[in-house]
């Protein structure tokens, strides 16, 4: 394999994202004031999952190539650099890894949990994507789905403080996923719209859309004033500090943006500045 096809088998896995999802998981049983997981089962979590998130890149790309080429033409690698042969067999590949991964732990939760994410992201990528709400809150859900994973694994030797540093982070997962994924469905609406797909931008329109960015953008800056008074009482100052100014404080240049968006373009731009403040999210779980 030349070095283009190996830079477009990495693109279609999106390594960045994936990077994320296990730095996510090793956080947490990181930082955990107790562990029920061993070593072993954590490298299975994590390699499962990150399998499974990569299956799903792929399978979406492979399902999205003729929107891609609408929306994002020069960033489709299937059927161009990759045959669409390979990028199945990678996809089968990844997911039988996973499952294999959980037979090998012996465990009936964790094979549980990667069934149900291989379902999820199946579904999402040949159904579920092209209707309005549905798809989004399909990949919202899958998001927090990392976090659930491990805090029902380790449920018995948490201690309520990490019970509510996860329900917390659960939501944020949640919340600032489905933002994004509505913000990039005004991105892709011109290859939406000419492939049939029924997207609530699609559907309402950009105006309709940016009034539910709104709604979440309230619940988000509830839920972090939520998280400020239980960091407080718990005495968590530095943890407290860094939510008040690197949380919340941006979330004042995400409303100005959002006020201001009118074009795609503009779309385009908060896409990726959330993208950066679900990482700043994460590395919150540093300081806890």
């Amino acid at each position: 394999m030349d070095f283009r096809k190996i830079k477009a088998v990495l693109t279609l896995l999106r390594i960045p994202n994936l990077i994320i999802i296990g730095l996510t998981l090793c956080l947490l049983y990181g930082n955990a004031e107790m562990q029920t997981l061993s070593i072993r089962h954590l490298i299975l979590l994590v390699v499962g999952t990150v399998c499974i998130a990569g299956g799903g890149n792929i399978i979406n790309d492979i399902v999205d190539v003729e929107i891609d080429q609408i929306n994002k033409k020069n960033r489709v690698v299937v059927g161009r650099l990759l045959s669409f042969k390979f990028a199945r067999t990678m996809y089968w590949g990844s997911n039988i890894i996973a499952i294999g991964l959980a037979i090998y732990g012996q465990s009936l939760s964790l094979l549980l949990f990667f069934l149900g994410a291989i379902g999820l992201l199946y579904f999402y990528s040949t159904v579920w994507k092209r209707k309005a709400w549905i798809g989004n809150l399909v990949v919202a859900l899958l998001c927090a789905w990392v976090v659930v994973e491990f805090w029902y694994l380790s449920y018995a030797g948490l201690t309520p403080y990490w019970h509510g540093i996860l329900a917390a982070y659960t939501l944020f997962a949640f919340l600032s996923t489905l933002m994004r994924e509505l913000v990039k469905d005004v991105e892709d609406l011109e290859g939406d719209r000419h492939q049939g797909c029924q997207t609530l931008a699609v559907q309402k329109g950009i105006a309709f859309v940016k009034k539910v960015l709104w709604v979440l953008l309230s619940i988000l800056f509830l839920l972090l004033n939520a998280e400020a008074l239980f960091l407080y009482s718990y005495r968590a100052y530095i943890a407290l500090g860094y939510l008040l100014l690197v949380l919340m404080l941006p979330l004042a240049f995400f409303a100005r943006q959002l006020q201001q968006a009118n074009e795609i373009s503009n779309f385009t731009s908060m896409s990726r500045w959330l993208k950066v403040y679900m990482l700043l999210g994460l590395f919150l779980l540093l300081l806890v």
